[in-house]
């Protein structure tokens, strides 16, 4: 008996992951899953702080990278997303698939949807109180 094959269907973890792509790759950037990583759990270093305009920065604060790549790799395996070639770095690098553009934009018109970044005001740890 033949296996039926199940269609995978991204998570909110997932969707984070596409649109950081995303928006990425519309400026023609292309990151590593590290890259994306950084971005999604608010990395305080210089060279990911000019990203903090992306709607998505510091939204996965909880996840290890280990986990962000594991859902890369699941967004690769499924098409959601693609390799590119850089020969100056000779690396692979990451692209959204038109599988991945249109799974976002068919989630966008069935979901008012805004990421809101679990890094909100910080109060203060040590206050005098009179």
């Amino acid at each position: 008996m033949a296996r039926v094959k199940k269609e995978y269907i991204p998570t909110t973890s997932d969707i984070k992951i596409l649109e950081t792509v995303l928006y990425l790759n519309e400026k023609n950037l292309y990151p590593l899953a590290q890259g994306v990583f950084k971005i999604l759990s608010a990395s305080g270093e210089p060279e990911y702080v000019i990203y903090r305009d992306i709607p998505t920065y510091g939204t996965l604060l909880s996840y290890p990278s280990k986990h962000i790549s594991r859902l890369v790799m699941m967004l690769l395996r499924y098409g959601y997303l693609e390799r590119k070639y850089d020969e100056t770095t000779d690396e692979l690098y990451l692209k959204i698939s038109p599988k991945g553009e249109a799974f976002l934009l068919s989630y966008h018109k069935k979901h008012k949807y805004s990421f809101k970044r679990k890094n909100g005001e910080k109060k203060p740890l040590i206050v005098e109180i009179k």
